[in-house]
């Protein structure tokens, strides 16, 4: 299994500044096709929320990576990841086994070791002909600091620029393959 970060891979990659999110950020804020970002938790749901409806609407040729670090970070969320794999040909998700949830035809788990680099990442990439996005944040305070892990603080970059999907897309693809 190699040991990538998608996070080292992809942050140079965008020229932009580093913006503070955490406080009060428009919607508007977090569907920037280009950004980078200092954020807390929820500012993170939310930006995934809005990247994910491309991919809930309707059905589409699309292929989706989503790295929650634990699998149990996404049982909150399942059900609409259920929705997603119904409407794309394939949902990979990748983070440390502490949980099963619901499989499903269109959803391959790829279970990362404790001292996985990917452990720290939390990414979500969109891989469809028309709309392709991602996004990767970096967990700069690691599980177990707060009491309320949603203050927990993460710098990352989003982006729609096809080169940068498509290398954010290669890179998880090469880790998928050596899984």
């Amino acid at each position: 299994m190699d040991k990538i970060s998608l996070y080292q891979n992809i942050f140079s990659d965008l020229e932009s500044p580093v913006e503070d999110l955490r406080g009060d950020v428009s919607d508007n804020k977090l569907r920037s096709t280009s950004l980078k970002f200092e954020s807390d938790i929820p500012k993170l749901e939310r930006m995934c929320y809005i990247m994910e409806q491309v991919v809930l609407k309707k059905k589409v040729a699309a292929t989706v990576y989503a790295g929650f670090q634990k699998i149990s970070r996404a049982r909150a969320i399942w059900d609409r990841f259920l929705k997603i794999a119904d409407n794309v040909d394939k949902v990979y998700i990748f983070g440390e086994k502490d949980d099963n949830l619901k499989s499903h035809p269109n959803i391959e788990f790829i279970y990362l070791p404790k001292r996985h680099p990917l452990i720290r990442e939390w990414f979500l990439v969109i891989d469809q002909p028309l709309a392709k996005s991602m996004m990767v944040a970096y967990d700069l305070d690691g599980f177990g600091i707060y009491k309320d892990e949603k203050k927990r603080n993460f710098k990352g970059a989003k982006s729609a620029h096809p080169r940068v999907v498509a290398k954010a897309k290669d890179i998880l693809d090469k880790f998928i393959e050596s899984y």
